[in-house]
C-alpha cells in the first residue's frame, strides 16, 4: 500500500522543467524499497534485518535477495529495469534525490537512472 501510494504520486507530478529532477526518481526508488522489503518480508526476513545493515536503502542488495527469495516467479524484470534499479542504487542510497551534490552536478548527474524503465520495475511489485 504504501509503495503503491509513492509511485502514484511520482506518476502525477508533471513533466520536469529541468534536466536533473530529483522528486520523481526519489519516488520511484522509495515505492521499489517499500515494496522490496515487503516481500522479503513476506518471505520471512526480519524488518530490522532490512533496515539495517547491507540492505538498509540499497536497493540493489534488496533486489538481489528478492530475486533468490523467488521474486522472478512473481515480477521478472527485463535487463532494462534492473540495470535501472542498480543504476539508481547510487543516487538513492547516496542520497543524492535528496540532497545537492555538486560534484554529480558539475559532471551532469553521470548515473542518472533512466526514469521510464525504473517507473516500469516499480509498476510490476
Amino acid at each position: 500500500m504504501y509503495a503503491e501510494s509513492y509511485l502514484l504520486a511520482a506518476q502525477a507530478l508533471p513533466k520536469p522543467q529541468a534536466p536533473f529532477e530529483p522528486v520523481r526518481p526519489y519516488l520511484i526508488c522509495h515505492a521499489i524499497e517499500l515494496a522490496l522489503k515487503a516481500y522479503l518480508s513476506l518471505q520471512g526476513v526480519a524488518m530490522i534485518r532490512l533496515a539495517e545493515g547491507p540492505y538498509a536503502h540499497n536497493l540493489e542488495s534488496l533486489l538481489a535477495k528478492a530475486n533468490d527469495a523467488g521474486l522472478p516467479k512473481f515480477a521478472a524484470f527485463t535487463d532494462a529495469q534492473g540495470n535501472a534499479i542498480r543504476l539508481a542504487t547510487t543516487y538513492y542510497s547516496g542520497k543524492v534525490f535528496e540532497y545537492p551534490a555538486v560534484g554529480e552536478a558539475f559532471n551532469a548527474y553521470p548515473h542518472m537512472p533512466p526514469i521510464e524503465p525504473l517507473t516500469e520495475a516499480a509498476s510490476f511489485l
